[in-house]
């Protein structure tokens, strides 16, 4: 998105998840119009001065109104660079069981600890791979730990879609393993019946 001041254009940055944690231990309403302006534009001080104030106004709404939206979801990334670096996005079915046991714990943690989550969500790749090919390194707790500084400059709605492809894959993995395990109950249960029904026979 693009603000135009005189002939100019400057960027409305997308909140990310340093923005979110730092707006989130504000008061919102406290924080002047021209401050979120600043904060999320690359318009320098001098030229939003410049801006008439009905649409200063108008665009730290806006702004106001993306922070209390941040669920909204972007496409899912399946690889994203931050920071210079190329990082790819879990592959639920090739995870260590050390990571599927700390994403748990960490899913359930109140509050959420984004930044630990966003880490674990998304790890270094080991090639030049990317997108469906990408390959990613092996799982580290520390490893993981050591880059929460680093995605600060995630875009909030990057991580709420991995967020809902995590949740959806373990939904699914659920209902896969409650239909299997129905499944074999009805055997079990159907094969104890016709057991029964020979030992009455004879």
């Amino acid at each position: 998105m693009k603000l135009v001041i005189g002939k100019k254009e400057y960027e409305i940055k997308s909140l990310t998840i340093g923005d979110y944690l730092d707006l989130k231990d504000e008061d919102l309403n406290k924080v002047s119009d021209m401050d979120l302006l600043e904060r999320f534009t690359t318009a320098p001080n001098n030229e939003l001065k410049k801006i008439p104030f009905a649409k200063v106004k108008f665009i730290s709404s806006m702004i106001k109104s993306s922070f209390g939206s941040d669920t909204d979801a972007l496409p899912l990334a399946l690889t994203l660079k931050l920071n210079d670096k190329w990082y790819g996005l879990i592959k639920p079915s090739e995870l260590t069981y050390e990571e599927w046991i700390n994403l748990e714990v960490f899913m359930t943690e109140k509050p959420l600890d984004l930044l630990k989550i966003a880490t674990h969500l998304y790890k270094p790749l080991k090639s030049e791979k990317l997108g469906e090919e990408r390959e990613l390194i092996d799982y580290d707790l520390q490893e993981c730990l050591s880059r929460q500084d680093e995605f600060r400059n995630m875009i909030m709605g990057n991580l709420t879609s991995a967020l809902f492809f995590l949740t959806t894959f373990v939904k699914k993995l659920t209902e896969s393993l409650l239909g299997s395990m129905e499944t074999k109950m009805k055997e079990q249960e159907n094969l104890t019946k016709n057991k029964r029904k020979k030992t009455e026979d004879n």
